[in-house]
């Protein structure tokens, strides 16, 4: 464990020499990459979330990167490839789109339609893509960073729950604060690349993985933090006894804030416990904790909730946590 936790951060403190500020939303990327997940990242254009995901492939040697670029424009096979005809008698060829590459950096994915949304579906839940009747099994690690601009943006589309949902974590990337802005003033280039240059490998792509496939299987996680976790989660359905709706009333936000069949899904119980394992590692622990399921509430959760208008996310999950978060035991 020592050596897996030395070599994330040497990941770390690599992403520091670019990345100025935005600790939780760091901390919180390189442990949904740990926990092999995506990751959504959401801010306005400019605060550095593009930077974040190049540099972090740069940091990985033998990881690949593909970038695509969101456009109202952009089809299905700009994303996936296609196969296309090679002479009169021979077999179809594949070209390869930029899914095929162990970090793809999806920018300003709402600026896209549903449609082409789609098609990164089957590959972040199944690591495969299907072009005509062949499917294609994709490079291991594998992992899709995302961004999007808030939907006040103009030509921007709301992603669906399906495709919100196959995102392990969703990061919001705020403004940074004044210090930092100087600290970027005094070391900025004026490129993308020149930025890129002073990042190197740190870890390798095998490396990578074994820490993946050594958190899953080493870190503890007890029965109690499974009941807490799973409180959390079933308190955001209305369906459920333990749905606080008084507690929603007394917080101004109304109780019938979360639509009928808008609360967390089974796919919260399946993704948050790797998320948790993670998380304890990231900290230097052996097994998950209570600060472990409300560290990282709201960045599993935010995504997860789908609303009957537009509230304060933040303070809903918060009193969420407030209210219903505590172990207990299901009983028939």
């Amino acid at each position: 464990m020592n050596s897996a936790t030395a070599a994330i951060q040497k990941l770390r403190s690599n992403l520091n020499k670019v990345i100025k500020g935005h600790e939780f939303g760091v901390d919180m990327l390189l442990v949904a990459i740990i926990a092999r997940g995506h990751v959504l990242l959401e801010s306005v254009p400019g605060e550095g979330k593009t930077l974040l995901a190049t540099a972090l492939a740069a940091s990985i040697d033998g990881m690949t990167a593909g970038r695509v670029s969101g456009q109202p424009t952009l089809k299905p096979s700009d994303l996936l490839g296609a196969e296309v005809a090679g002479n009169s008698s021979g077999p179809f060829e594949l070209i390869k789109g930029p899914i095929f590459n162990n970090i793809v950096l999806f920018d300003e994915l709402n600026r896209t339609d549903p449609r082409t949304q789609s098609a990164l579906l089957e590959a972040m839940q199944e690591y495969q893509v299907t072009i005509g009747d062949t499917s294609y099994d994709l490079p291991q690690p594998f992992h899709v960073i995302a961004t999007q601009n808030p939907l006040s943006h103009e030509g921007t589309w709301e992603l669906d729950a399906a495709a919100k949902q196959r995102f392990l974590v969703r990061i919001e990337w705020s403004f940074s604060s004044r210090d930092i802005e100087f600290q970027i003033a005094r070391e900025a280039r004026s490129f993308l690349r020149e930025n890129l240059e002073r990042i190197e490998p740190v870890i390798t792509r095998d490396e990578l993985a074994a820490v993946q496939a050594m958190v899953q299987a080493d870190i503890g996680m007890s029965d109690a933090m499974v009941h807490l976790m799973n409180a959390i989660t079933v308190a955001t359905r209305r369906s459920d006894p333990s749905y606080p709706a008084d507690e929603f009333d007394d917080a101004a936000l109304g109780q019938d804030v979360i639509s009928l069949a808008g609360g967390a899904s089974s796919r919260t119980t399946a993704f948050w416990p790797p998320l948790l394992r993670a998380h304890a590692f990231y900290h230097g622990r052996q097994s998950v904790a209570p600060y472990d399921v409300f560290a990282t509430a709201q960045s599993m959760l935010n995504h997860r909730i789908e609303l009957n208008f537009p509230t304060d996310m933040e303070k809903l999950i918060n009193v969420v946590l407030a209210e219903r978060g505590y172990a207990y035991e299901f009983s028939a």
